[in-house]
C-alpha cells in the first residue's frame, strides 16, 4: 500500500488503462510515465546507458578476439594430396582351431615318481621344476665332458651282458622292503627266483649303507635309472633309502662304525652318478651335501682312511683304497658342476702318486709300494702277493684326474704299474683259490681298458680269462641265479653274497659303464 501511495499516478493508469478507453501511441504513454515520474525516467536512462556499454564492450572483444585468431593462424600450404589407398582385399576370416595342450604321459609319470620319491623330511630341493622334471641346467645330459674315458673300440658281448642282466634281477630280488640291501638279512627275501633254497653268504650287518651304493653303481652303470628301464623302481627305492638315511651334516655312514668312511664315499659316488646320469634336480642336493662332507673329513694327509678313532689312523691316517673311491667322486663332481674342491684332488692326487714306488711302478696301501692289505686269518687263503689291487686304483686314479697322462711322471707309472697287472691276469682256479680277487679285478679290469689309449695289448690279454673267471662262476640255476658266491673272494665274509655279485657286475659293466654314466667325446 505504501508504494501505490507513493505513485498516485501510477496507479491510477494501470488500474484505468491508459490506451484502455483511449487511443494512445507508445510514446505518448511513455511521454505521459515521465513527466508523471521523473525518477522512473532517470532510472530508465541509467540502464539504457548501462546497456549500450556492454554491447560496445562485447562488440570490442569480438573483433579483438577475430584479429588475434587471424594473425595466430599459420601460413597454409597446398600439399598435394596422397593417391587414395589401394581396395582392400576380402580376406577371409579363418577360424582358429586352438587345441587343448596335452600332456604327455612319461611327464606325468615322471612327476608322479618325483612326488612318490620325495617325503616330506626328505633333504631334497625341489624349489625349480625345470630342475625337478630333469630338463633344467647342469651337466646337459650329452655326457661328453670327460675326454677319454668311455668306450676303447671293444664291446661287451653275450656272455658279459648275460650276467650283467641276470645279476641285476638277483639284486632285484633281493632288496629289502626299504630300498636298501642288506648284508646280513638279504637272504629273508629270498623266494623270488626259487624255492629250491635260501641263499648262502650273508656278510656283516655293518656295511649296509656301502653295499646298497655298490648295488646302484651297478644298475647305473647299466644305464638304469630312476627315470627310465625296466628296473628303475629297483633304483629309485635305493637312492630314497640314501636320501632318509643322510644326516643333516650330508653324511650316509653310521658314525659308530670306525670305518664308515667307506660306506659314506661309495654311497657318494653312487648319488653323483645318478645325477650324472639323469641331471634330476632332486639327486643334486643330497650329493653335493654328501661331498662337502666328505671333504671336511679328509685326514692330516690330505687323504682319506678311516674315523679318527680307529686305532690304525694313529700310525697311518690314510689309505690308497678308501681315497681312490674319492677320487672317482671328485672327478665326477668337477665334470658335472657339483661340489668340487680342487685342493682336495690335487692332495689326494699327490698322496697317490706318494705311495706308488718310483722304481717298480707298484701303489701301495699306506706306504709307498707295499702290499695290499690282508686280515691276518686271511693271508695264508689269499696271499697278497697274488694280488696288485692298489697298482690297479693308482692307475685308474692318474687317468681320471689327468686323461692325457701328461703331468710329470705320470705316463711313465702308469706304464709301470700295467706291467705289473699283465703278471697276474684274473684265474679262477680251484688249485690257486688265493689268485681270487674281485675288488682287484674290478679295479684292473676298468685301468687296463682306460690305458688302451696308450697300449690296447694289455687289455686285449686281460680279457682272454676275465669271462672264464667271472662269467662262468655265476650261478645259472636256482634262488642264486645271477649271483657269485662270497666264499671265493677275500672280502666275500664282510660284504657277502650282496658285494660280490655288486662287484662283479660293475666288472662286466667295463665295456660301456663310463660311456654311459659320463660319457666320452
Amino acid at each position: 500500500m505504501a508504494h501505490d501511495d507513493a505513485f498516485p499516478d501510477l496507479v491510477y493508469t494501470r488500474q484505468h488503462g491508459v490506451g484502455l478507453h483511449d487511443e494512445h501511441s507508445f510514446e505518448d504513454t511513455l511521454r505521459e510515465l515521465m513527466r508523471s515520474s521523473p525518477y522512473l525516467g532517470i532510472s530508465v536512462l541509467i540502464h539504457a546507458g548501462v546497456l549500450a556499454i556492454f554491447a560496445f564492450m562485447s562488440s570490442g572483444a569480438v573483433q579483438l578476439e577475430n584479429e588475434l585468431r587471424i594473425e595466430a593462424t599459420p601460413e597454409v600450404i597446398e600439399e598435394p594430396l596422397p593417391p587414395p589407398p589401394p581396395p582392400e582385399e576380402k580376406i577371409e576370416e579363418i577360424e582358429e582351431i586352438i587345441e587343448e595342450p596335452v600332456v604327455s604321459e612319461d611327464v606325468i609319470e615322471e612327476v608322479t615318481e618325483i612326488i612318490d620319491f620325495v617325503s616330506a623330511d626328505a633333504n631334497f630341493d625341489s624349489s625349480n621344476l625345470n630342475d625337478v622334471i630333469g630338463v633344467g641346467g647342469g651337466g646337459g645330459g650329452n655326457f661328453g665332458k670327460v675326454g677319454r674315458r668311455g668306450s676303447k673300440g671293444t664291446a661287451a658281448g653275450k656272455p658279459q651282458l648275460e650276467a650283467v642282466d641276470l645279476g641285476l634281477k638277483w639284486l632285484k630280488f633281493h632288496q629289502m622292503p626299504d630300498g636298501f640291501w642288506s648284508g646280513a638279512a638279504f637272504d629273508e627275501m629270498c623266494g623270488g627266483l626259487g624255492d629250491d633254497t635260501i641263499c648262502d653268504g650273508t656278510g656283516s650287518p655293518l656295511y649296509d649303507v656301502g653295499l646298497t651304493g655298490m648295488a646302484l653303481l651297478a644298475y647305473l652303470g647299466a644305464g638304469e635309472s630312476p627315470k627310465k628301464g625296466k628296473y628303475k623302481d629297483t633304483v629309485k627305492k635305493g637312492l630314497k633309502f640314501l636320501s632318509d638315511v643322510q644326516q643333516s651334516n650330508g653324511n650316509f655312514g653310521n658314525e659308530q662304525t670306525l670305518n664308515y668312511t667307506y660306506d659314506h664315499i661309495i654311497a657318494t659316488l653312487a648319488m653323483c652318478e645318478a645325477y650324472a646320469l639323469t641331471e634330476l634336480g632332486y639327486l643334486k642336493k643330497p650329493a653335493n651335501k654328501a661331498l662337502k662332507y666328505m671333504y671336511s673329513i679328509r685326514n692330516s694327509g690330505g687323504a682319506w682312511r678311516y674315523a679318527p678313532e680307529h686305532p690304525e689312523m694313529l700310525l697311518n691316517p690314510d689309505d690308497t683304497s678308501v681315497t681312490g673311491w674319492a677320487i672317482m667322486a671328485m672327478t665326477l663332481a668337477k665334470e658335472y658342476d657339483l661340489e668340487f674342491d680342487e685342493q682336495a684332488l690335487e692332495d689326494a692326487y699327490a698322496f697317490m702318486d706318494a705311495m706308488t714306488d718310483p722304481v717298480t711302478g707298484r701303489t701301495g696301501y699306506t706306504e709307498a709300494g707295499n702290499s695290499p692289505p690282508r686280515e691276518a686269518e686271511k693271508e695264508a687263503d689269499w696271499p697278497p702277493q697274488q694280488t696288485e689291487s692298489l697298482t690297479a686304483v693308482g692307475i685308474l686314479c692318474r687317468i681320471f684326474v689327468d686323461p692325457d697322462l701328461k703331468r710329470p711322471g705320470n705316463l711313465d707309472m702308469c706304464k709301470r704299474g700295467v706291467q705289473l697287472i699283465e703278471r697276474l691276469p684274473p684265474l679262477f682256479d680251484p688249485d690257486q683259490p688265493g689268485r681270487v680277487d674281485y675288488y682287484y679285478w674290478y679295479y684292473a679290469s676298468y685301468a687296463l681298458f682306460q690305458y688302451q689309449e696308450v697300449d690296447a695289448k694289455p687289455w686285449k690279454n686281460w680279457e682272454k680269462t676275465l669271462v672264464s673267471a667271472i662269467a662262468n662262476q655265476q650261478h645259472k640255476e636256482g634262488e642264486r641265479t645271477g649271483s657269485w658266491d662270497p666264499q671265493d673272494d677275500p672280502w666275500g665274509h664282510e660284504g657277502g653274497r650282496i658285494y660280490t655279485t655288486a662287484i662283479n657286475i660293475l666288472t662286466m659293466e667295463v665295456y660301456y659303464r663310463y660311456d654311459t654314466v659320463m660319457g666320452s667325446h
